[in-house]
């Protein structure tokens, strides 16, 4: 029985009259009961305290940190030396150039003649290489054709009965949970998350997966965070039962 988390007992306790409004407004906009609210305000309080948390204690949790704090700390990199501007020798001074070589008279051959390389007559032969081609120019084939790319397949029908109802699951991201405005299967229950669980449509399958409700997702007997749907699966949240099919 200690270990059974969902058992709960009426107790009664002095209470300030502004907490308790405070709590009655939060009831209303969140759409649970005040004792609930009360259940997860103590709940996280003692975790806060590392009371009560699963595999924990205050005296783990404080050799946790004076581990932490016993890491050495990496040295940080040496700065860059500093920017030195790189030497560079002068540039030579550039001979001016006759006026009586203009730009029309400076031709192939005189260019040539004028450097420091002995008197030649300018080399006029044309390059060597292949011998140009006659005829009209040849088309090219056309490419083939591309193969036809594959369709992907459309989102094949899901349905989830619940309470004897049964709800067609009609988008990629359909959302289980207790909120009215922000689920698409809402269960009224302060022990369900308002955005519990989700049915993701990826890859042409769907998946159940939980959205980091308190009480989790069950599927036989065990607690999963993402799991392939098939037809027939049955999944709990908290004391509610979920039946899939593709019929």
């Amino acid at each position: 029985m200690a270990n059974d988390q969902n058992k709960k007992t009426l107790r009664s306790f002095q209470c300030r009259d502004y907490l308790w409004d405070v709590f009655e407004q939060m009831s209303s906009e969140l759409e649970c009961s005040v004792d609930y609210l009360l259940n997860e305000a103590m709940r996280q309080y003692a975790r806060s305290r590392n009371y009560g948390s699963r595999g924990s204690s205050p005296g783990r949790a404080a050799a946790s940190v004076t581990g932490e704090e016993a890491r050495p700390s990496i040295p940080s990199a040496p700065p860059p030396p500093p920017h030195r501007p790189m030497a560079t020798a002068p540039l030579a001074p550039v001979p001016p150039i006759a006026a009586a070589m203009t730009p029309q008279a400076m031709t192939p051959q005189a260019a040539y003649a004028s450097g420091p390389y002995p008197s030649a007559p300018y080399p006029s032969a044309p390059l060597s290489g292949p011998p140009p081609l006659s005829g009209p120019p040849t088309e090219r084939p056309a490419p083939p054709p591309l193969p036809p790319q594959p369709v992907p397949s459309a989102r094949p029908p899901l349905y989830v009965i619940f309470n004897g109802q049964k709800v067609t699951v009609n988008k990629d991201e359909f959302v289980i949970g207790r909120g009215a405005k922000t689920a698409d299967l809402t269960i009224k229950d302060g022990n369900v998350s308002r955005r519990h669980a989700a049915v993701v449509f990826q890859q042409g399958a769907y998946y159940m997966r939980d959205l980091g409700s308190t009480n989790g997702v069950q599927f036989a007997g065990a607690r999963i965070d993402s799991k392939l749907i098939q037809d027939g699966d049955v999944y709990q949240i908290c004391d509610y039962e979920l039946r899939f099919t593709f019929r």
